[in-house]
This record gives C-alpha cells, structure tokens and sequence, in this order.
C-alpha cells in the first residue's frame, strides 16, 4: 500500500469534549447509542406516550426480556474500574431465569448484541453492549456485565452509576447486531478501532470467535482479532501495564474487567491483541497506524484466498452493507451467501465509539425512511480506500 498521508485522531473530537453526552462513557453501545426516546412532542401526545412507557415496562403477561417491553434486573454490584469508570453487574430474578435465560444464550450465539436501559424520571432509553461471560461462565446465569463511563452531564451514566446493590434497573432487548462470522467466512482477520467503551462490542466479539468457537474446530485456523483502542486518559487504559509487563498481574487487586481481558489474552496469544492510545499522552490513532494495522493483519498466515464478492451477497457485498442496519443480520439469519462457495468471506474492520469517533475513522451512518443505515466509507478508511485503489476490496467496514 502506498503511504497515505499523516493525520491522528483523538478518543473524542473538540465537538464531543464540549458536550458530555456524546463521550466515550456515555457514548454507543456501552458505547451506547446516543437515542432519546421518546422524542419531543406535544404535551398531550407525551403524556399518552409516557402512559404507553410505563405500562410497557410492566406489562402482566411475559416479564422476561423481550425487545418490546422493560423487564425488571436487580443490581448485583457496581464495582469501579478506573476514576471514570465502572462495571455494572446485574441479573434476572427468579421468577424469570428460565426464559431471561434461554434468550441470553440466544444472543451470546448470535455473537454482537445490545439491550436498552431506561431512565425512567427522564424517560430515556439508550443501548448498552453487556460484556462477556467470565471464564467458568456460559452466559445462561441470568447475569449481565456492563462498562460503564460516568461523563457530567451523561443523563443514563450518571443515573446507572447511582445504581447500588439490591437497586432496580430495567431493560429492553435482546437486539442482534452483526452476524460477524457470516460476514467473515473463510477470512480470519479482524481489526477493531474502539473510542472509549467501544471496546464492548470488541470483547464480545473475541468471546463469538474466539472463546467458543472456530472456523473448523482447529485453534490454528482461529481469526485474529486486533484492536486499537483508543482513551482519554491514562487509567482508562485497562490491563495495559499489565499486558506490557510494567505491572505484574495480582489477583487481588484486579477488577473483574481487567482479569477478563488478561484472561482472554493468556487463552488467545497472538489471536488476541489491544494496542492503546492516549489524549492526554499526546498518542492518537492516526491514518498510518490503520495503515499498518490493515496490512499486518494477517500477515503470519499464507496469503489470502478469498474471491470476489458478489454485489448480490446479504453478507459480504460492500453495496448491500451500505443500505443496511447492524440489526438487519439478526433478522434475517437464513439468507444465503451468493459468492462462490470457494473462498468466500470478507476481513473486517470495525469502528465502535461515540458518534464522532466513528464519522473520523468510517463516515457517519446515514438516516432514511427512519432507519439508521451504514451509509458510505468515509474518513479515514475512506481515504485508504481512495489512495490505495484495490487494497480494501477483501475488507469490510462495519460501523457499531
């Protein structure tokens, strides 16, 4: 690949650090998607919806989690992770851990998947990507884990971080996203640019391919997933003295976040990779290291294979991808794959953040007929993609 030319991009653009709400700890998808809902409207019409709001989040017919209704969870714990941050673990109750149950494995199948909590003073919804299951977990526990950013001024962050021991949350879901491996086939590279608590969706996907499943069964022929994570500040960077060997890894001083992804490293080696940046250490993402990223990926393994894809393909068309939601993978799971059975697939490379994160490093997505589509490359994938006519066509950008 040629060179493309030299531009850093931070955890968060100056728009974002003067507007809390669009930050990394309360930014997409734990990260989380940065909707209101309801929106705006006349008084009468808000009241009858707040009704519908309430009455919804208690229904008398099925309380288990179903992506229509809020369903009640208890709060386990809070347990802080860094000064700005902290893990949230909470779990069904009893009355409803056989189906909550049943519908957690689905989604922990289905790999990439998010719930809503609500803040019901302000009457606000924003989705939250739950961690994985730890080590000696299957994720049928009835138990949830989130990280969680607290931003002044974050409305859902600074709610859920009130959020004690024996306190009542509520959620909505579960929502399927990407169906990564459909997407990835017979390819096994991976690169994951996360902003913040982006790295959600990042972790459960190294759970999807690399915790419980393979391509063929073979540990040799496991992805390789790479991520570069990007941080405002130096203690947000989870587990990074540690990985580097600057800290020695003690058990008692660990936080659950933390020993997972040491866990997920000492079970993956090199399958499983995090570089770290800092604002405040002047260390960004900038377009050359993407650049290398993207050509390293991989780069132990012979040389790719895989044929063009169809534009036709629901799975790896670059085309189709940029009219459709992350949702629509989830429902649609029979759709076929009209590449050649040889050799098909697609490397991937994702970008999950804030809002600004995301237009700085794939283009924003883009709203029509009232669905919120992947819309076109941009940004710094983009002018890869320009500058190095070619060298892009074996990758798909999935925006998060």
């Amino acid at each position: 690949m040629r060179p493309v030319q030299e531009r850093a991009f931070s955890a968060s653009t100056p728009a974002q650090r003067s507007s809390s709400s669009t930050t990394p700890g309360s930014g997409p998808k734990s990260k989380t998607k940065n909707r209101r809902s309801p929106l705006a409207l006349p008084i009468g019409a808000a009241t009858v919806l707040a009704a519908s709001w309430y009455a919804l989040g208690s229904g008398t017919k099925d309380e288990s989690l179903n992506d229509t209704r809020f369903t009640a969870f208890d709060v386990v714990s809070n347990e802080p992770v860094s000064p700005t941050a902290f893990v949230l673990t909470i779990r069904s109750r009893d009355s409803e851990l056989a189906k909550n149950s049943a519908k957690l494995k689905a989604a922990w199948e289905h790999g990439l998947w998010s719930v809503e909590f609500k803040q019901p003073q302000l009457q606000i919804a924003r989705h939250y990507t739950p961690l994985p299951p730890l080590e000696g977990e299957d994720g049928t526990e009835g138990q949830l884990r989130f990280l969680v950013r607290k931003m002044q001024g974050g409305e859902m962050s600074n709610y859920l971080s009130r959020m004690q021991a024996g306190s009542q949350v509520w959620l909505r879901g579960p929502h399927h996203g990407f169906d990564i491996p459909k997407r990835l086939g017979d390819a096994g590279e991976i690169v994951f640019l996360a902003g913040g608590t982006g790295i959600a969706p990042a972790l459960q996907m190294v759970h999807k391919l690399l915790d419980t499943s393979s391509i063929d069964g073979s540990a040799d022929n496991r992805p390789s997933i790479r991520i570069l994570w990007a941080n405002r500040r130096s203690f947000d960077c989870v587990a990074r003295d540690q990985l580097q060997g600057k800290l020695k890894a003690d058990d008692e001083m660990q936080s659950v976040f933390l020993r997972q992804i040491l866990d997920m490293k000492r079970k993956h080696g090199n399958h499983f990779s995090i570089d770290y940046y800092v604002d405040d250490e002047k260390k960004l993402i900038g377009i050359k290291d993407v650049d290398v990223a993207l050509r390293s990926a991989g780069a132990a393994k012979p040389p790719s294979t895989l044929q063009p894809a169809h534009k036709s393909c629901r799975w790896h068309s670059t085309e189709l991808l940029a009219v459709s939601m992350d949702e629509d993978d989830g429902q649609m799971p029979g759709a076929a794959c009209a590449c050649a059975q040889e050799g098909s697939g697609r490397k991937i490379v994702c970008v999950s953040g804030p809002d600004g994160f995301i237009e700085a490093f794939a283009g924003p997505k883009r709203w029509a007929g009232g669905r919120e589509l992947q819309g076109p490359v941009q940004g710094v994938l983009g002018t890869i993609k320009r500058q190095n006519k070619g060298t892009m066509d074996d990758w798909l950008v999935l925006k998060m």
